[in-house]
């Protein structure tokens, strides 16, 4: 079954049937609300705004962050910062102007909804939720820079979207005019820089604070107690947040991310694999209990006649463009901005076996290689081959061969048309929706919209995955550890403030810190980044601590490079 149809699409249509039969013993018109039985089936038709809010977003997003692989998101992390920020942005406003215009032109049955209302929807429906896709993408092995553009693209679209909402959502009033509406804008997007700004900096901050309450604190002789309080982070820095005015999702998605650069280390391994496995239960649990909220709502809904189809077709025509105008500028301008050209697979001078180093013009070394992949059961090239000898090779590079690292850089036209297609409307629209301010009347017709949205992109783009990887030609079953091997060690993170974090940040806030565990993008056996490592920092290490943090690192080398924290 799950081949046909993705588990979002399973726990929707659980949530439907049982919401069909539910509603049968609720009548709108009912006077006595003293029958138990009809107040529980309307309760299980929709839950209360809060616990989405306080409840099951912290978890989805938190775990999100927590399961980001750090060195393949910043490899890509221009792309998916432009993605996320600038194209969320401009999705917004063209999903709210085309409906805008179309409204105003009468082609949506009557249902004529303000500028205001119309932004801070576009805002919740920019939101992406690719699970479907990513869980396709997890068991078809597809081409990790894909993989990583969609997953750190939802990642941080996420924490983006709902800001944006939150924002637009203050200006739906009676008494905000077009002029209004333009200065609050401006005056958001410095409000927006400084909230997102901060809100990243406290949940770094929260991470850090917890990996130094557990290094000077030890509680390895207790695990339940140590599990406890780790998992605390899920919540605690999210709460804050929210005290201070700042935005919890971002401050929660950056915990994450901290949590497991400089929290895990510090953990008894029993404690690192229960709480790896209970944040994976918790955004699982939070993740299906909304969809199957949502499934149970739209039985309730649609005997009300909320769903005006009209609006919801150009809703997702409005959705489509807006994303289509957000991928494809952003991919090709970044494109553009690489600054060396990616050797052509069809250039007869070129080797496809040969790599060699080369300086960007900002004089950071980096290795050029050229399209050759790694992919599992191709046939291996003969290296003895008189043929291959006689082409030039860089002798020094002759082991990072299987991995080009321009050509995982620039996006490819078939990676964008995967991108477009990935932008599937899920939890997080849903969960914005149903806190959509009604000072209009209009929340429930936003709420049948999001829901029509969300199964549609579920059922029609998340069941047709499998089919697009086929038909855009995506590279597949891609050898997780040659990918890997080759990957740290041909292009290992470097630069000013990676360096600053191993040797300031990483052996404060760390237990036994040592040039396994700082290093964490490099092979183990890089004897000339330990030698430059020791010149910076001195410490002692007994032969155990070595061998714990060897085994940490070769565990971390064994994590799947398809894992976004699924259960």
């Amino acid at each position: 079954m799950s081949m046909i149809l993705p588990e979002a699409g399973m726990v929707l249509l659980v949530g439907i049937v049982a919401g069909f039969f539910l509603s049968l013993f609720v009548d709108d018109n009912i006077e006595n609300d003293d029958d138990a039985a009809e107040n529980v089936a309307e309760s299980l038709l929709s839950f209360s705004a809060k616990i989405f809010f306080l409840a099951l977003l912290p978890p989805i997003i938190f775990n999100s962050g927590y399961h980001l692989r750090r060195e393949m998101f910043l490899r890509h992390l221009t792309p998916i910062c432009l993605l996320a920020f600038i194209g969320t942005f401009v999705s917004t406003l063209v999903i709210a102007f085309l409906l805008y215009w179309v409204s105003n032109a009468g082609w949506t049955d009557g249902f004529e909804p303000t500028l205001t209302e119309l932004l801070t929807f576009g805002a919740l429906i920019s939101a992406t939720d690719p699970v479907s896709t990513l869980a396709v993408f997890q068991s078809k092995r597809v081409d990790p820079h894909l993989f990583y553009l969609v997953f750190g693209e939802s990642v941080m679209n996420d924490a983006v979207g709902l800001v944006l909402f939150n924002a637009f959502a203050k200006f739906v009033s009676h008494h905000n005019t077009a002029g209004k509406v333009t200065l609050g804008i401006l005056e958001f997007c410095v409000i927006f820089i400084m909230n997102f700004a901060g809100s990243l900096v406290l949940g770094i901050i929260s991470g850090i604070l917890a990996a130094m309450l557990l290094k000077y604190v030890d509680m390895r002789q207790n695990t339940l107690l140590e599990l406890t309080l780790y998992i605390m982070i899920m919540y605690v820095p999210f709460l804050l947040a929210e005290i201070l005015q700042l935005s919890g999702i971002v401050t929660i998605l950056f915990s994450g991310i901290a949590a497991r650069r400089y929290v895990v280390p510090n953990l008894s391994e029993s404690t690192d694999e229960h709480a790896d496995v209970f944040f994976r239960l918790a955004a699982h649990i939070a993740e299906t209990s909304i969809f199957l909220e949502l499934g149970l709502s739209v039985a309730g809904l649609s005997g009300r006649g909320l769903f005006d189809w009209a609006f919801i077709m150009w809703s997702l025509l409005a959705c489509l463009v807006g994303r289509a105008l957000n991928v494809y500028p952003i991919c090709v301008a970044y494109n553009v901005s690489l600054r060396k050209p990616v050797p052509s697979m069809h250039d007869e001078t070129t080797d496809p076996t040969t790599s060699y180093q080369a300086d960007d013009d900002d004089g950071h070394s980096h290795v050029e290689m050229t399209d050759q992949t790694c992919i599992k059961d191709d046939a291996s090239t003969d290296s003895s081959s008189p043929e291959k000898s006689s082409r030039p090779q860089r002798p020094e590079m002759a082991a990072t061969m299987t991995l080009d690292s321009r050509k995982d850089q620039k996006i490819q036209t078939s990676t964008a048309n995967m991108l477009w297609f990935s932008g599937l409307r899920g939890a997080v629209a849903y969960a914005c929706v149903k806190t959509f301010p009604d000072t209009f009347g209009h929340q429930k017709e936003f709420m049948a919209t999001t829901m029509a949205l969300v199964l549609i992109t579920v059922f029609v783009f998340g069941g047709t995955t499998e089919l697009m990887l086929n038909v855009l030609k995506i590279q597949v079953n891609v050898d997780e550890d040659s990918y890997i091997e080759n990957y740290l060690r041909a292009d290992p993170l470097t630069g000013f403030i990676h360096n600053l974090e191993n040797v300031y940040v990483y052996p404060c806030v760390v237990r036994h810190s040592d040039m396994a565990d700082v290093q964490q993008d490099e092979p183990i056996d890089d004897d000339e980044s330990v030698h430059s490592f020791h010149e910076h920092v001195d410490f002692e290490m007994t032969e155990s601590q070595h061998e714990t943090n060897v085994a940490r690192r070769s565990k971390k080398l064994r994590e799947s490079l398809y894992d976004f924290g699924s259960a």
